[in-house]
């Protein structure tokens, strides 16, 4: 639907070619996006390979910082600034690299379209933090200034999935879709999303566990 309406635009601009150069750009931060969503949602659909994955340690700051390197483009098409806050001397996690990342950045482009389509503002933030949750595991997740997140909303947004209903009313549709389906990857594999808070920001989290044999070493 976002590409639709770059080209809908780009057409009454009479398809001038400093018009196409920007929705061209647009266009491919849309595709980006949405085929991220749909290799999550492909993961999903073989429940059998879930239980395959590779597990393998990896710091959950450079995982952090190489999606918000890799969504900072996105990010400023909707006037946000990534950030990554991470406490300090985290345990490596031990995790599926490819579902964490993936889990994360869906989550992240998911609420950077969410707060923007929310308020007016003309500038937004979106943190990638991570810090020591229960015993022996650590949460990862994304915050920003989206409504409409908590604990019992999702709760209910999880019994409405597949149904004709918009399962997280206060969020845009294409948003609440990668909401849900970053969170029903983290079900899979780890936790569930839960809802967090940083620095005044909320947000969503899973918790990874974190890698015993390092933590001897």
């Amino acid at each position: 639907m976002q590409i639709k309406g770059s080209l809908e635009l780009l057409e009454d601009q009479g398809f001038s070619k400093s018009a196409a150069r920007q929705h061209a750009a647009e266009a491919r931060l849309n595709i980006d996006a949405g085929l991220q969503l749909v290799e999550v949602y492909r993961l999903l659909l073989d429940s059998t390979q879930l239980d395959r994955l590779p597990l393998e340690p990896m710091a959950i700051s450079v995982l952090l910082e190489d999606i918000a390197h890799k969504l900072t483009p996105y990010a400023k098409r909707y006037d946000t600034k990534l950030e990554v806050s991470v406490q300090p001397k985290l345990a490596p996690v031990l995790a599926h690299q490819t579902s964490l990342r993936s889990a994360l950045e869906v989550l992240s482009s998911s609420l950077v379209r969410a707060q923007a389509a929310q308020s007016d503002d003309k500038s937004f933030r979106l943190v990638l933090g991570a810090h020591r949750a229960a015993e022996n595991s650590i949460a990862a997740g994304a915050f920003s200034g989206t409504q409409g997140l908590s604990d019992k909303t999702l709760r209910a947004a999880r019994s409405l999935v597949g149904k004709a209903r918009q399962p997280l009313p206060a969020v845009p549709a294409g948003a609440a879709a990668g909401v849900l389906v970053a969170d029903m990857l983290c079900a899979a594999l780890w936790q569930p999303r839960r809802a967090a808070a940083h620095n005044n920001l909320a947000g969503l989290v899973t918790t990874v566990p974190i890698s015993k044999q390092l933590r001897i070493v």
